[in-house]
């Protein structure tokens, strides 16, 4: 509903279309709008390398991809409610995993349908790569 805010969302439907990673150790959970709800799932699983990728306004142009090893003050990422900088820092203590942010410039948050074709084609890009 908010644009290119879906690309976390539509990251992981990308990846559970993937039949090399049904059997794995891989946890693919769908934060959608509140995935502070999923912190303790994720914390009870102790995996050892978290992958949180989510639509993040860096400046860049739409569909840009980044890797984003630490979260600096006034990064702008989606509408979650929890800042992203509190929920790395609580998985950290509670997990000891690597955790790696992948955030895809959006061109588009505001009410609509969809993602952007520019943020659609990096997300089916980084999956791609992913698998």
């Amino acid at each position: 509903m908010r644009g290119d805010d879906g690309a976390g969302c539509k990251f992981i439907e990308e990846l559970k279309k993937a039949e090399k990673l049904r059997f794995s150790q891989i946890y693919l959970l769908d934060g959608g709008q509140v995935p502070e709800n999923y912190i303790e799932v994720i914390a009870k699983i102790k995996p050892d390398k978290i992958f949180i990728v989510d639509s993040a306004d860096f400046g860049g142009s739409p569909g840009e991809v980044r890797l984003i090893e630490e979260v600096e003050p006034g990064l702008s990422f989606s509408t979650h409610t929890l800042s992203l900088s509190f929920v790395v820092d609580y998985l950290r203590k509670k997990t000891g995993a690597k955790i790696f942010i992948l955030g895809i410039q959006p061109r588009k948050l505001g009410w609509g349908n969809g993602l952007s074709s520019e943020v659609r084609k990096a997300v089916k890009d980084l999956a791609a790569k992913l698998i």
